[in-house]
């Protein structure tokens, strides 16, 4: 039961990423793809600009603020060695301590710490309870090696401080260390507020980079895509008398490079060819003027000679006959409309050897050589398949009813008795 529910469910996956898929290139236009593509090439150049930008911003900040903890923690100690009193246990030296806090608005901190006889021990600080212990291993070893200011990251009750070292000398003789903690909420805020104006910065650079993408994609593609397209779409209604127009007109002489301005030409020479040719084989009353389909006596003779193939040789031949239905209280223009979709439809879903015919006012005949009756029936149901795409295209709803008829090697009826068949009732069709 799980194993048959698991599959149901993949299976509903697969359908609903085919139809995303399927929506995704088909069901949007050229110009919504070039708007999500400006969007995403926007979004991962400045937002990869921004992000190398904001690094080395942010590292720039750390380093001035670096710099200035070093800057006053040598002041505090000059002034602290200038001082004629000892280090240790002296009350001037606390009032010191209070007057240098005062005076540096980010110091949050100053700790005095004197080398004695039993190491490295605070002396004096803005935090009483330190007062009076011994220097950590690690602060040990630091000490031993300090020679100049050096800057650390501390964190001190969930805070986080800047804190700086400065060694404190009598003549050539280390006899202690002062550290001071800086606060790091006036560097935060600092990069905050630079951080919003150069995000609205690149939000603004953004958008003008994406509007200059856009109308220099529109022009280059969107634009001409978009009239061939609507060209294109006249062209399958059977309306030749179109020609795709070119922003301006081309020197005589210049060499064309322009893959769009070629696909233009292209289309206007093919559109002028199809139609001169279309002409000439309508004068032979071998195309239907509507449609372009050929026309029933043209089916009269070509099926003949393939179902002489099919008595002679075995050879199968097989036919899909096609009605299009629901034309009550439509105009006649309307109605040709959905016959020419309809002729166009079922060309591009057939084989190139496949051959289309109007052979009524709302009827086709597709004839299919070299295909026995089974061949033709798998046709007949992915063309049903393929309806869908074909209603899309007509304004109102329309009736789309396909049968296939076909003969192997036991033979064909005589022509006459076919026509008779795709010619009457499409229910009275042999099974």
């Amino acid at each position: 039961m799980d194993t048959t529910q698991s599959s149901a469910a993949e299976v509903r996956t697969a359908s609903w990423l085919l139809r995303l898929r399927s929506w995704m290139r088909y069901g949007t236009s050229l110009r919504a793809k070039l708007v999500i593509l400006v969007i995403a090439i926007v979004i991962l150049v400045v937002g990869a600009l921004y992000w190398f930008a904001f690094i080395s911003l942010r590292s720039s900040i750390g380093a001035i603020y670096e710099q200035r903890a070093r800057s006053i923690a040598s002041v505090i100690s000059k002034s602290i060695e200038e001082k004629d009193y000892i280090l240790y246990y002296s009350d001037q030296f606390d009032a010191d301590i209070d007057r240098l806090l005062e005076q540096h608005e980010a110091v949050v901190g100053i700790t005095a710490i004197g080398l004695s006889a039993r190491g490295f021990l605070v002396v004096a600080s803005t935090d009483p309870t330190i007062v009076g212990s011994l220097a950590t291993e690690a602060e040990r070893e630091l000490f031993d090696t300090l020679r100049s200011v050096e800057t650390r990251h501390v964190e001190i009750g969930g805070v986080s401080y800047l804190r700086a070292y400065d060694p404190l000398y009598s003549g050539s003789d280390l006899i202690g260390v002062v550290a001071v903690d800086m606060s790091l909420d006036e560097q935060a805020r600092y990069i905050q507020q630079l951080s919003l104006k150069f995000g609205l910065g690149t939000m603004a650079g953004s958008f003008l980079l994406g509007v200059f993408l856009y109308l220099v994609l529109s022009a280059l593609v969107t634009k001409p895509v978009g009239r061939l397209a609507v060209a294109m779409g006249a062209v399958a209604d059977r309306k030749y008398d179109v020609e795709v127009s070119v922003p301006f007109r081309r020197i005589p002489g210049t060499r064309q490079r322009d893959e769009v301005s070629h696909l233009v030409d292209g289309f206007n020479l093919m559109t002028k060819v199809i139609h001169s040719h279309e002409k000439e084989l309508m004068k032979l009353v071998v195309l239907d003027e509507l449609t372009g389909a050929y026309t029933v006596d043209h089916l009269r003779a070509e099926l003949d000679r393939e179902l002489a193939k099919t008595r002679r040789y075995g050879h199968p031949t097989s036919v899909l006959l096609i009605e299009v239905g629901d034309f009550e209280g439509r105009t006649d223009e309307e109605r040709d409309h959905a016959l020419v979709r309809t002729s166009s439809f079922l060309v591009g879903n057939l084989r190139n050897v496949d051959v289309l015919y109007r052979v009524s006012e709302t009827r086709f005949v597709c004839m299919l050589p070299e295909t026995p009756p089974a061949g033709a029936a798998v046709a007949g149901e992915r063309l049903k398949g393929q309806v869908p795409d074909l209603t899309t295209h007509v304004s109102f709803p329309v009736t789309v009813r396909i049968e296939s008829l076909g003969w192997g090697e036991e033979g064909a009826p005589e022509i006459d008795v076919i026509l008779e068949q795709l010619l009457g009732p499409i229910d009275q069709l042999p099974a």
